[in-house]
């Protein structure tokens, strides 16, 4: 699943990539994905400090025992889709 996640990543910076060589502005490259990428690594965070406080299993407000999903793994998704769009943004600032 997180290889699906790390292909949505790569195919939203290709998107990003093409709006950019489109209009010309290759700032878009740094705000549109530098802000997916901020975001996703945030909620990656979250996850991950929401798995420590909660743990992987149950909620504040139920007493249900067993998730479909692990927060980790939620969190290791969101940092697949993370890791590329950063990527493209620090190449972008490091090229520019």
């Amino acid at each position: 699943m997180i290889k699906k996640r790390f292909i949505a990543g790569i195919v939203t910076v290709g998107i990003v990539l093409a709006l950019a060589a489109f209009t010309e502005k290759w700032s878009y490259l740094y705000f549109v994905s530098g802000t997916m990428g901020a975001v996703s690594l945030v909620l990656a965070l979250a996850y991950l400090i929401d798995s420590i406080v909660l743990g992987s299993t149950g909620t504040f407000f139920s007493s249900k025992k067993t998730r479909k999903v692990s927060r980790v793994e939620d969190a290791k998704r969101f940092g697949a889709i993370a890791v590329p769009n950063i990527l493209a943004a620090l190449i972008y600032i490091a090229a520019g």
